[in-house]
């Protein structure tokens, strides 16, 4: 039987990235690539004129939001043939996509979900100046997360994700429009007993990029942990809820 080359599509997230899209592109391994596209959800700005002028094709996300923009480039990058789907961030791709490269040997394994991870080499991640506070909150967060989801990550929230075949039928009713929608996709990973792995990446603090403030920050990871809560329930006492229903 011959293997089956996997396609795997670059998506690049955007709103309101005008001023860090270029940079963004510019950061894209393209030759590791079959088809690179940029997903919108509704900038205000220049964002979808600067990304067609570079040459992108863009596709617009009828819902605002992190989770909701990813939903939405799963679904068309899926529906155009790909195997596997990389997410990039059009804030001038803070997590460096050439992280695709160490990458390619999980693909081939065929497993459902890749994360660029920080911690691996924590060194590395303190030389490029992660903050402090958190570095430690995201050491300690991880390291708790993985127990409870048993997971062989060593970083469990991060801007450089890769999704297999897995997600191309997976009914997202239940998750989040919002940043939650990261974590979720990793507890629905350990629920559904998928092959995961993480690889190392760069993740650039000095140039301009967003970033959750830490206000919400605080929330992200108290909403986080009601995730974890309904892990428990639903995979140790077989009573699904939340995003866990329906799967």
């Amino acid at each position: 039987m011959l293997h089956k080359i996997m396609k795997i599509f670059g998506m690049i997230l955007c709103h309101n990235c005008e001023k860090l899209l270029p940079r963004a592109i510019e950061k894209v391994p393209f030759d590791q690539f079959d088809y690179v596209f940029v997903t919108d959800d509704g900038s205000t700005d220049r964002s979808v004129e600067i990304a067609k002028k570079l040459g992108m094709d863009v596709t617009i996300s009828k819902k605002k939001g992190y989770g909701a923009n990813v939903k939405h480039g799963l679904k068309y990058a899926f529906s155009h043939g790909a195997d596997y789907v990389v997410e990039i961030h059009g804030d001038g791709a803070q997590f460096d996509p050439i992280a695709i490269k160490p990458a390619k040997k999980f693909i081939d394994k065929k497993y459902d979900y890749i994360i660029g991870s920080r911690l691996i080499d924590i060194k590395r991640t303190i030389e490029l100046k992660m903050p402090w506070p958190r570095l430690i909150a995201n050491i300690i967060l991880s390291k708790l997360d993985t127990i409870i989801l048993n997971l062989p990550l060593s970083e469990c929230n991060s801007g450089f994700i890769i999704y297999g075949p897995f997600f191309k039928d997976l009914n997202y009713e239940n998750t989040s429009d919002g940043h939650l929608f990261s974590f979720q996709i990793v507890a629905i990973s350990a629920y559904a007993n998928l092959k995961c792995a993480d690889v190392p990446v760069d993740c650039d603090y000095e140039s301009e990029h967003t970033s959750l403030s830490y206000p919400k920050a605080i929330i992200f990871v108290i909403m986080h942990f009601k995730v974890l809560f309904d892990f428990i329930i639903s995979k140790y006492l077989k009573k699904p809820r939340g995003i866990f229903l329906n799967l």
